[in-house]
Parts: C-alpha cells; sequence; structure tokens
C-alpha cells in the first residue's frame, strides 16, 4: 500500500469509526478521544485529517450525498418518484438528532472549510438535478414554468430550509416525516 492509499485509509477508518461511535450513543455525546482510541489512531492523527468533529460528519455527509447522487443518476423510469427517494433517503442515512443539525449549522457558518465543503456539496447535487428536471419537464412530469436550474435551487433551499426549521425544534419530530410532507407539497407544485 502507496503512502496515498494509506492515507485514504485512515481518513476512512475514523470516518466509520466515527459513524459507530455516532450510530451507537449519538453525535452529542461522542468525542474525539473515543473515535481516535477505537480508531486505533493517535490524537495528532485525527487532527491532521480533520479539524473538529463536526467536520468529520460533514465528511459523512458529503459521501453519502455523493454516493446517493451515482445511483439517482442511473435510474430509469418515471423521474417523480426516484426524486422523492432521493431526498428521503439522504435524511434517512444521516443520523440526524435536532441538537446534531444545530451543531453543523454552526459549524459550517463559523467554518470556512466546513462551509466551503457544503457549499461543494450543494453544488454537486444541483449539477446532479437539472437535468433530471430537465427530463422531467420533457416527459411531462414537471410544468415548464420555471426553468430546472431554479428549481434545483428551490429543491435544495426546501431541503436545508427543513433541516434548518427541524433543528431549531419546528416541524415533526421526525425529520423523515419532515421531509417527505415538504417535498409532497413542493412536488405537487411541479405538476403540470
Amino acid at each position: 500500500m502507496n503512502r496515498e492509499e494509506k492515507k485514504r485509509a485512515t481518513r476512512k477508518k475514523i470516518i466509520d469509526t466515527a459513524l459507530e461511535l455516532f450510530a451507537e450513543q449519538g453525535y452529542e455525546e461522542t468525542t474525539v478521544h473515543q473515535i481516535t482510541e477505537r480508531a486505533g489512531v493517535a490524537k495528532g492523527t485525527f487532527f491532521n485529517y480533520f479539524a473538529t468533529k463536526e467536520e468529520v460528519f460533514c465528511d459523512i455527509q458529503t459521501f453519502w450525498a455523493s454516493t446517493e447522487f451515482v445511483k439517482l443518476k442511473d435510474k430509469s423510469g418515471p423521474i417523480l418518484p426516484h426524486l422523492r427517494e432521493f431526498l428521503i433517503e439522504l435524511v434517512r442515512l444521516v443520523p440526524y438528532t435536532r441538537q446534531l443539525a444545530r451543531a453543523l449549522f454552526q459549524s459550517n457558518l463559523s467554518n470556512e472549510k466546513s462551509l466551503s465543503n457544503q457549499l461543494e456539496m450543494l453544488e454537486e447535487l444541483k449539477v446532479v438535478l437539472i437535468p433530471l428536471i430537465e427530463e422531467a419537464q420533457k416527459r411531462g412530469e414537471f410544468s415548464t414554468v420555471f426553468p430546472a436550474e431554479m428549481i434545483a435551487d428551490q429543491a435544495i433551499q426546501t431541503y436545508m430550509g427543513v433541516l434548518i426549521t427541524w433543528g431549531m425544534g419546528m416541524g415533526d419530530d421526525k425529520l423523515n416525516t419532515q421531509m417527505a410532507v415538504s417535498f409532497e407539497l413542493f412536488f405537487r407544485s411541479l405538476q403540470p
């Protein structure tokens, strides 16, 4: 294994370990010390890859989103059910709590690197959504009143808005329920 492969393996080990701990005991209860101890790496090694625990979580979120983007591109048939499934799957895959959602947004807004990573992920999502929305418009699944890029922006803003307001304590206790309701309203507004 060369140096770059070792780096990737170490980073993956830290991320996988953090995810296990977040799932087992919750994000708030997990410490950097616990992550490094279970992963079998020194704290200094952790900080070579991540500045904070929040940054690890942002990396997890970005990885899952990227994985789901690829799956979404490869789907065939009507687009609307796949978009619904994709957006709900993003919520299901990430073990969000209200406190975690707040911590992530605080981290993203106060940390330039986290904010940059989040914006990059959202841009990647937009790049995936636009051709899908254009195809849905061609097939008559979505209205053509608004351009695909605008619809993609609104879908992302709906997703982020639900996440933020849910993190603040508004809406249904279950994030996936809140997200499903919000996107049902969103998609209905796009029907021709």
